[in-house]
């Protein structure tokens, strides 16, 4: 079965009598006989590639290339941001039904373009990525320790921790230890900037 059919396109499956109507994604290289499709409910759904009878793209995925360039105002106060997962960190990527992590100050900018308006982001931090619910004092540490870290950059003149709601407050309460006295801010946020 030929198509031209690529991860992200908006696709018809025909699979016997049934049409099935979705998402392109991208298979796993374990599974390339697998036809991968992410339904408009959410869910997705797999075909063994031999039992299709046709594929049919009804629209073609078209990401934009853009480029972001950032220019650091000397007006502004330098900032580093901890990214520590949750929604706030995270883009939907359609040609995998899933996320992508923010991890660059461009991937930041790109969907929070109103910080780089009141402030330069000169570092983007990841010490870790997972749900607050599943953080515990050896997370706290690395956030304080990364933290710490960056704090003691004399380019950087404060910090901002991403975090995801629901432990935030346990969070704020380990880091109120750990970094104790400070002599640059550290905000403890989510969402992001909003």
């Amino acid at each position: 079965m030929e198509n031209d059919a690529r991860p992200g396109d908006l696709i018809e499956v025909h699979f016997g009598k049934l049409i099935y109507e979705g998402t392109l994604l991208e298979s796993p290289e374990s599974e390339k006989g697998i036809v991968l499709l992410k339904l408009g409910n959410g869910y997705n759904i797999g075909f063994n590639k031999k039992e299709i009878i046709k594929i049919k793209v009804l629209k073609k995925f078209s990401e934009k290339k853009e480029k972001f360039e950032i220019k650091n105002d000397s007006s502004k106060p330098n900032i580093a941001v901890i990214i520590t997962g949750g929604t706030i960190a995270a883009r939907l990527n359609p040609k995998k039904g899933g996320v992508d992590w923010l991890d660059t100050p461009e991937s930041l900018f790109k969907f929070y373009p109103e910080l780089f308006g009141k402030v330069n982001v000169l570092k983007v931090e990841i010490p870790f990525m997972k749900a607050s619910e599943d953080m515990d004092f050896k997370d706290w540490q690395k956030i304080a320790k990364t933290c710490e870290k960056l704090l003691n950059d004399s380019n950087i003149q404060g910090v901002i921790i991403t975090h995801g709601t629901d432990f935030l407050h346990y969070t704020a309460s380990a880091l109120s230890f750990f970094l104790g006295k400070l002599n640059k801010p550290v905000i403890l946020t989510n969402p992001l900037f909003g």
